[in-house]
């Protein structure tokens, strides 16, 4: 059966193939499960504090397979594969409303006995993570914001520029990456070149989604009562990091808020984010 959410069937192929590969690589250990449709990533001690992981769009769970490991020794924790991403996720693409991501995360972290969860997204997960937040206030016991959707608008200029630069073959693809997120993949053998080899198979392969991110109400995000932390890259490509830091600084308050002023949309130090906001 054809899955739309990529350009051909053999390109599907290729990067289930190639995630199965990179998983068994780098996280022998998870505990992969399928909860109603959406792929799940498990590690850690059973009944150690919650940890929801959101990885951004374009994404996959392995985003997160630097932060796993380390999380894993003292948290239960969870990365979620989002759905109509490009992971193992077969729930369809869900319309970018008010409440429709966050009944799915409801869904989903119920079954997995994290009802009561430190919650961490990432640019889409992010945007997907303060609609959690907001729809589901005590189920959040602290809430991490890495670039996130929601808070400021995107910048429309670099898509065009990337855009441009994707039509020049696979070196012109890696230069669109490096433009769009602001990171260089090392170049020596290791997760690192590994993740952005498979970020460039999936660029390649992959529809992303091309609907913007609805920005979030004040109204919206006042019902939020978690703890929170927001990271902003000055020079995000993506996403207007500075407007978007001013109006999470209105809403969560001056200590809650970084921008990072030299940082692109994927932000240097997230690991020692990830690690703080988990506790």
């Amino acid at each position: 059966m054809t899955d739309d959410r990529f350009r051909s069937d053999e390109g599907a192929r290729e990067v289930r193939e190639e995630y199965a590969r990179l998983l068994s690589a780098y996280l022998p250990d998870v505990e992969r499960t399928v909860v109603d449709g959406t792929h799940v990533l498990s590690a850690g001690p059973d009944g150690a504090p919650p940890v929801l992981l959101l990885h951004g769009s374009g994404g996959t769970s392995l985003n997160w397979a630097n932060e796993i490991p380390q999380l894993a020794r003292t948290h239960r924790v969870h990365a979620i594969d989002l759905p109509g991403e490009p992971g193992g996720t077969v729930v369809p693409r869900l319309p970018l409303e008010p409440g429709a991501h966050a009944a799915w995360l409801a869904g989903v972290s119920d079954a997995l006995a994290a009802a009561d969860a430190t919650v961490i997204g990432e640019s889409l997960g992010g945007w997907v993570a303060l609609d959690y937040a907001a729809e589901h206030p005590a189920r959040v016991r602290s809430l991490a914001l890495l670039s996130p959707g929601g808070l400021g608008p995107r910048r429309i200029a670099p898509l065009l520029v990337a855009g441009l630069l994707s039509q020049l073959g696979e070196p012109g693809r890696r230069a669109a990456m490096q433009y769009f997120t602001g990171w260089t993949p090392p170049t020596g053998p290791g997760l690192g070149h590994d993740l952005g080899a498979f970020r460039g198979l999936v660029f390649r392969t992959f529809r992303p989604r091309t609907d913007g991110l609805p920005a979030f109400g004040d109204h919206a995000l006042a019902g939020i009562t978690a703890r929170v932390s927001a990271a902003f890259g000055g020079r995000d490509r993506m996403l207007d990091g500075p407007r978007a830091a001013e109006h999470a600084r209105a809403v969560f308050g001056e200590d809650a808020v970084a921008l990072l002023a030299e940082a692109g949309h994927l932000l240097p130090d997230r690991a020692e984010r990830v690690l703080a906001a988990a506790g």
